[in-house]
């Protein structure tokens, strides 16, 4: 998971949301008032701001391993639409509030069970203990294991990516995914001379640091990688 920079909404989406607010409408019933062609058109701005990841699980959006019936993207509220204490802050239509997201390893109608999903699919209304992606600071206790799992050292934070989100489920194919992004930069390096590799790395650590429109799947834990191949580099 990497931090997301919220731009400003769309004027038409603000209109709705005064709509929405001036009768009266729940957060669930605000966002049912959201119909294409806006919706799409937020959709679309949510997945340009997010380099076309997932906002969780950070694999590319959309994703097209699944049968037709499910979507490939999903506008998911950080502040759930029903949140199992009933909190209600205008969180149907609040674009700071929207993320896009991925189908969950969601399957055909009763074919996943709760432990086989990820993400918005498995979190449900749960309200998660600390993680915000649009507040970098409560993401940097997170890192990976070279197995592809990810992990993180504050303990709500762990809960949050582990058994809110279902991060490193063992039937989503997002490990297996999250390694092979590993291995393939690892073996990038192993090709770098031993002369250029701190700055290879440092060069290369920026410029996934520094991608906007498309970025590059997984990316997360290659920059924790990076990040930590480059520390050891510079304390030795």
């Amino acid at each position: 998971m990497m931090p997301i920079k919220k731009g400003p909404p769309l004027s038409d989406l603000v209109l709705l949301q005064q709509k929405a607010q001036e009768a009266g409408a729940s957060p669930e019933d605000a966002f049912a008032m959201l119909r294409n062609p806006l919706k799409g058109l937020v959709r679309g701005q949510l997945v340009a701001e997010q380099g076309e990841l997932c906002a969780y699980c950070m694999c590319r959006i959309p994703r097209h391993d699944v049968g037709s019936n499910i979507p490939p993207i999903v506008i998911e509220h950080f502040i759930a639409r029903n949140p199992e204490d009933g909190q209600d802050v205008g969180q149907g239509l609040d674009y700071k509030n929207l993320l896009a997201v991925c189908h969950g390893n969601r399957g055909a109608h009763k074919t996943r069970t709760l432990l086989d999903l990820t993400c918005d699919a498995h979190r449900g209304n749960t309200n998660f203990r600390k993680i915000n992606p649009v507040e970098p600071e409560t993401l940097t206790s997170i890192f990976y294991h070279i197995d592809g799992r990810i992990d993180a050292g504050d303990s709500d934070v762990q809960y949050d990516l582990v058994e809110v989100l279902n991060l490193n489920c063992p039937t989503a194919p997002i490990i297996s995914e999250r390694k092979a992004a590993l291995d393939a930069l690892i073996q990038e390096l192993e090709d770098v001379p031993e002369e250029d590799f701190s700055l290879y790395c440092q060069t290369v650590l920026n410029s996934f640091l520094a991608e906007s429109d498309m970025k590059t799947p997984y990316v997360g834990i290659l920059v924790w990688y990076l990040s930590d191949l480059s520390e050891k580099l510079t304390n030795t």
